[in-house]
């Protein structure tokens, strides 16, 4: 059992009605889920602190096994249950006595936990830690002062309580982050714009250039920055300066404000002027910082997160060197893991190219593929000549076939969908994701990877339609959308096989539990052209 320790607490401060609530939320949900409490509850702190997507800053990173971990202000707990699956030992710190208490509620079943109710200052500590976090908590440092040495004096003090290899892990907020250049409020004070005027509270948000001078100053020696995108409370992307984003990110990122009023610009649409001009690192719009005394960093170049997905898909996909791994971010995660192992064994098996693989405490290593996906050889700007789009999608078929033995038509799971159409071979087990984004496509050769979903008693029709499907506006453009649908029987199952991807996308990415979510990632460009227009207003007035 998880121990609360409360003597070196020495003030308590109040309670907010909401923090009331979200320990009522941790308290009546004994087993840790919290899916219908986000589901029913649209306020951000609510999500921000129950959310499994804040499991996201710290699941891909790679800790030893033996480590000791200080988290100093662990609040209602979001970061301390993946750094207790990835440590020996965590000492979590929060100087509310509320929160150290709501903490050790919440993760009550870890034996490999002590919460502290008070600050650090007041604990006779002896120990030394392999791990140090500090998530938002150096902004608060120093109580918005303008001089770095107040920050550093902080910074310094925490090297007692590192180890001579020990790391220490910072996140925080850009000052000069992009989302505040489009009308974002600052995350302490609620002004748009954040702090780009130069005026800072009690808070200060710092700069890349700012963050480097203060550990100089602290007396660290050695740093490397990670780029959470779109920031380090609910990471989709990391990024680092040795991999960092192409000018296509802003397509797939998903950018969220809770309190998007003020926004003028589309984030998402600006990062390939960003990212094609070198200011990505200077304008992310947050930072993790890994730093110590010694140049022993996280091996991880890139990742990419399934933040929105259950549990057991909860994967990060990181870059490391010449490997690719895939890390579980959550504990449940192990699982899903496993299963893609298993999968393209199973395919491996059924004479299909797979990408070796290697399953290995809990992570799966790979080779780094130089060759294109398939998705990416469709989209090069040099189009491919149709023929060899067509024999490489008649390729694709076949291995579809090949992939699993054939079941009686009677056992079609989806034939209730439309119980007179022509479902074709059905399959014993079909492969969602043998699509051309999770293929590698080496000079005419198909070879799979990242295969981790899985339908039973499924016409081989239907993962042909998601391959087609996923890539519709690309095969339009290449002419043969039309050509495939009718080559391949999809045609008149299309608007059906649309609605079961729809809903299975619905459950996989679970809209029901993150529907909030979605809706703070649907910023208004009406809303963002009013703004415009309203400052343009008032620059007229000032002008007259």
């Amino acid at each position: 059992m998880a121990r609360l320790h409360t003597q070196f607490l020495k003030e308590s401060g109040s309670v907010s009605l909401i923090e009331q609530d979200i320990d009522r939320y941790i308290t009546t949900h004994a087993n840790g889920v919290y899916d219908e409490v986000l589901a029913a509850d649209d306020r951000w702190a609510v999500f921000s602190h129950l959310s499994d997507m804040r499991a996201g800053l710290f699941g891909w990173f790679d800790m030893p096994k033996d480590a000791e971990v200080l988290e100093i202000g662990c609040g209602f707990g979001a970061l301390t249950g993946v750094l207790t699956d990835r440590s020996a030992h965590v000492t979590a710190l929060d100087r509310s006595l509320f929160y150290a208490q709501s903490c050790i509620k919440r993760w009550s079943d870890r034996e490999n936990l002590d919460v502290y109710a008070g600050r650090l200052r007041d604990m006779p500590f002896r120990q030394q830690f392999d791990i140090i976090t500090l998530v938002d908590m150096l902004p608060r440092a120093a109580n918005g002062a303008w001089s770095p040495a107040p920050y550093a004096d902080y910074l310094k003090s925490l090297l007692a309580y590192l180890k001579p290899q020990g790391r220490l892990l910072l996140a925080m907020d850009n000052r000069l982050g992009l989302k505040y250049f489009c009308g974002a409020r600052d995350p302490y004070s609620d002004d748009p714009f954040g702090e780009l005027s130069g005026a800072f509270g009690g808070e200060r948000l710092l700069t890349k250039a700012e963050i480097t001078a203060i550990l100089a100053q602290a007396g660290f020696t050695h740093w490397k920055f990670y780029y959470p995108l779109p920031d380090y409370r609910l990471p989709q992307f990391i990024f680092t300066d040795t991999v960092l984003p192409g000018d296509a990110v802003g397509k797939t990122l998903i950018p969220y404000d809770p309190s998007p009023g003020t926004r003028i610009l589309p984030e998402a649409a600006l990062y390939a002027d960003i990212v094609r001009n070198g200011l990505f690192p200077a304008m992310a719009n947050s930072f993790l910082v890994e730093c110590g005394m010694q140049a022993d960093f996280c091996p991880t170049e890139s990742a990419s997160l399934a933040f929105d997905r259950a549990p057991m898909y909860n994967i990060a996909t990181c870059r490391e060197g010449s490997y690719v791994r895939k890390k579980p971010v959550l504990a449940a995660a192990r699982q899903g893991i496993r299963a893609i192992a298993d999968n393209l064994a199973t395919l491996r098996r059924r004479g299909l190219d797979v990408v070796p693989c290697e399953l290995r405490d809990g992570t799966l290593s790979m080779p780094r593929f130089q060759c294109p996906t398939m998705a990416a050889w469709l989209r090069s700007p040099e189009p491919p000549e149709r023929e060899a789009v067509l024999t490489a999608i008649e390729r694709l078929w076949a291995a579809i076939l090949q992939s699993s033995p054939p079941v009686p038509d009677a056992k079609n799971t989806m034939k209730r969908l439309d119980p007179q159409a022509d479902w074709g071979v059905i399959l014993e087990r079909a492969w969602l994701n043998m699509t051309p984004d999770n293929i590698f496509y080496e000079n005419g050769k198909l070879i799979f990877f990242n295969q981790g979903l899985v339908r039973e008693n499924c016409p081989a029709k239907y993962p042909m339609f998601l391959a087609v499907y996923d890539n519709a506006e690309t095969f339009s453009r290449l002419g043969v959308l039309d050509q495939l649908k009718e080559r391949y029987g999809l045609r008149p199952l299309w608007e059906t096989m649309e609605t079961a991807q729809r809903q299975e996308a619905a459950r996989f990415h679970r809209y029901d539990t993150y529907h909030r979510f979605y809706d703070w990632a649907k910023m208004s460009p009406a809303r963002m052209l009013k703004n415009c227009q309203i400052l343009k207003i008032i620059g007229n007035e000032d002008n007259e």
